[in-house]
């Protein structure tokens, strides 16, 4: 007994010597590895922090000081600041290696900066000697879209923004070579005296990610048809032998199904219109208040227990030809967003209404509403506004395919669509414009003032 217990404790002293080398010998590899480090960091410069950008600055403002002083000493004040040379060498350097396009041009619409990364989007050879003579910006860019955009800035002392297609000219029309179009985004600033500012991000990349999402978007779509038809085959056999006390969940499962279908339905047209296929519209008379109605029986338990209530102005009668299962989906999107953002014994509002040679459908809530800088991208795909940049910070869920969908089915019947704040209410404000087509017998109209 007294040998075993000796055993133990030699194992366990010869166990925590060890414990302890293995501890130290990593301890001192920590130790010369963090010194390599820093050694090697004295050579190598990365940019990891707010603090390592600001010395990154304060470096170039110091080799810029050290250039000017080697040329002339006189460029210095006593205070040690420099002069306009040296903000015009540092300003160049800073756009020189900014990761996004920048050309400016006066009030001549003569280009006077270019950087390499903007006259490599613009096909632009040689930008430096280029600019020597300051040349019209439409010898260098040929984009009406741009010279609209600078004109715009310039009379409205606003900056702006717009997303086309450049294609580059070519280069030898007697030996054309096709030019690959380049998707871009131009911003523009005012900078006061005729002379406009525009920043140029290249959107080939981004374009390019979104493609390839809507295309896995509409294979797994695709793969989700068959088995949800399974499922519905299955619950309708089992309807007729359920107990008819449980008969309505049977029931309600078959409709989430369809509700299911529906959305993967709408997911493969999105996917049809990305490769350039538009789905036939099967397009009927269709009365418009009567199909709100309906929409909103469809909806009234959600908006029951928020007690939220609809109310519908607007013509009667007012009857055109559309696609109506497609247009029952696109109210019953947007007025479903409405009772998710709509605080309780709040109204949404439908007007219906004829503008010239279109029907003009607006639908008006009293919720949240969208951020400013979130209208631009309200109507793309799996677009979700983050709950903490909304007035309640709730979040109520969604796929982000509401209004995507919506706008999908608008331009399918050849209209337009646009999403604001409006300025009464504070929350969402959407408005469907659609082509008029006036039935021969309808009459009279009469215009309902109802609440729902």
């Amino acid at each position: 007994m007294k040998l075993e217990l000796i055993w133990l404790l030699v194992g366990i002293v010869i166990g925590t010597i060890a414990t302890n080398a293995c501890w130290f010998i990593w301890n001192y590899a920590q130790k010369r590895r963090n010194l390599r480090l820093r050694k090697r960091s004295k050579h190598v410069f990365k940019i990891k922090s707010l603090r390592s950008i600001k010395s990154w600055a304060q470096s170039i403002q110091k080799n810029l000081q050290q250039e000017l002083q080697q040329k002339n000493q006189d460029r210095f004040n006593n205070d040690g600041l420099v002069d306009d040379e040296f903000e015009r060498l540092l300003w160049k350097k800073i756009l020189e290696a900014a990761p996004i396009g920048y050309i400016q041009v006066d009030q001549d619409n003569r280009l006077t900066i270019c950087n390499q990364r903007a006259a490599t989007m613009m096909g632009i050879l040689n930008h430096q000697q280029g600019l020597i003579r300051k040349p019209f910006l439409l010898q260098l860019i040929r984009s009406y879209e741009l010279d609209h955009l600078v004109e715009q800035t310039r009379s409205q002392s606003i900056g702006s923004q717009v997303d086309w297609v450049f294609h580059p000219a070519i280069p030898d029309p007697v030996d054309p070579v096709p030019q690959q179009g380049r998707p871009i985004r131009a911003y523009s600033i005012y900078l006061g005296r005729g002379q406009v500012g525009i920043f140029l991000e290249d959107r080939q990349e981004a374009i390019a990610i979104a493609q390839q999402r809507d295309r896995w978007t509409s294979d797994v779509a695709h793969e989700l048809k068959t088995p949800l038809t399974s499922i519905r085959l299955v619950a309708e056999t089992l309807e007729p032998r359920v107990d008819p006390s449980a008969k309505i969940w049977v029931e309600r499962l078959i409709g989430e199904i369809d509700r299911i279908t529906n959305l993967v339905k709408d997911l493969l047209d999105l996917g049809q219109m990305d490769v350039g296929i538009e789905p036939k519209l099967d397009l009927q008379d269709v009365n418009l208040a009567s199909l709100v109605r309906s929409v909103w029986q469809t909806l009234e338990p959600l908006a029951n227990r928020k007690r939220v209530s609809l109310k519908y102005i607007g013509e009667e009668n007012l009857t055109t030809q559309m696609d109506e299962s497609r247009i029952y989906r696109l109210l019953l999107n947007l007025l479903d967003n409405s009772i998710k953002h709509s605080p309780a014994l709040q109204c949404i509002t439908i007007k219906t209404s004829v503008v010239g040679f279109n029907i003009q459908i607006e639908a008006i809530d009293a919720g949240d509403g969208f951020p400013e800088d979130a209208l631009p991208r309200i109507f793309d795909r799996f677009y979700r506004i983050e709950p903490s940049r909304t007035r309640s910070g709730l979040d109520h869920g969604g796929s982000g395919l509401g209004l995507a969908i919506a706008h999908q089915i608008v331009l399918l019947h050849k209209g337009a669509i646009t999403a604001k704040n409006h300025p009464e209410t504070g929350g969402a404000w959407i408005t469907i414009t659609l082509p008029y087509q006036p039935l021969a017998t309808s009459g009279n109209l009469q215009t309902s003032h109802r609440k729902l």
